[in-house]
């Protein structure tokens, strides 16, 4: 009795995780992502950690959109109307995938790059290294935006809070700029930023967020490398 048992709990389980996979596009693609991934940890001489710490990123990323689909489908099932409060349970849990796919992406690029040799035609000594320093200040620059998204709500000034996508955006590409000595990625880069900045002027009706958000990852930036 009791193997049947376990052995119902393990089909609810995988019927589950093929609910998720077929109804979330979302899961879809990290399930393409960790494909991708783990494909190329078998073709790169990854150490032991290395691929160790690759399983757990993976693993975080789609337990938090596992979480996310069950928060999903339980409003869902409450209310068919809109709530403020079910909006804010939704959010809540898409943050969650947000900063474990986040991290995932931090952490397969500081492993991934060393090895970039191996992809390409470039020796990999001669393979730029960047420094660890990079994926922190990104990842100090998300919360700074975010944290300041946060107050100046909370002071009832919405009309000044940063735009979380030009912010890291500009972040991203004055941070190339102040790296790469490729002028032809540079200004790829820097079209793309623009290209960017310009369709958020469009979608949004506020300029203020969009505007305070290029100044704030442009500060960021070079301050930033100006203390690395």
């Amino acid at each position: 009795m009791w193997f049947s048992k376990v052995l119902a709990s393990f089909r609810y389980a995988l019927e589950g995780l093929k609910y998720t996979l077929v109804t979330q596009r979302n899961m879809r693609i990290h399930f393409l992502a960790a494909l991708g991934v783990l494909l190329l940890s078998l073709y790169l001489p990854l150490t032991k950690l290395e691929v160790l710490l690759l399983f757990v990123c993976i693993l975080l990323v789609l337990v938090a959109e596992l979480f996310n689909t069950a928060v999903e489908v339980v409003i869902d099932m409450m209310t068919e109307e809109f709530h403020p409060l079910a909006k804010v349970a939704k959010d809540v849990a898409a943050g969650a995938v947000l900063l474990s796919a986040g991290m995932a992406v931090v952490v397969g690029v500081s492993i991934f790059y060393p090895y970039i040799g191996f992809l390409s035609l470039q020796p990999l000594k001669e393979a730029p290294y960047p420094n660890i320093s990079m994926a922190a200040l990104i990842v100090f620059h998300f919360f700074l935006t975010l944290s300041l998204k946060g107050l100046f709500n909370r002071l009832g000034h919405p009309e000044w809070e940063p735009s979380m996508i030009t912010s890291l955006a500009s972040l991203i590409a004055i941070s190339v700029v102040l790296i790469s000595t490729n002028l032809l990625m540079i200004l790829l880069v820097l079209l793309l930023s623009v290209l960017l900045v310009g369709s958020r002027f469009q979608v949004q009706k506020r300029k203020r967020p969009v505007i305070i958000g290029i100044l704030l990852g442009i500060v960021v930036a070079i301050a930033g490398f100006l203390f690395m």
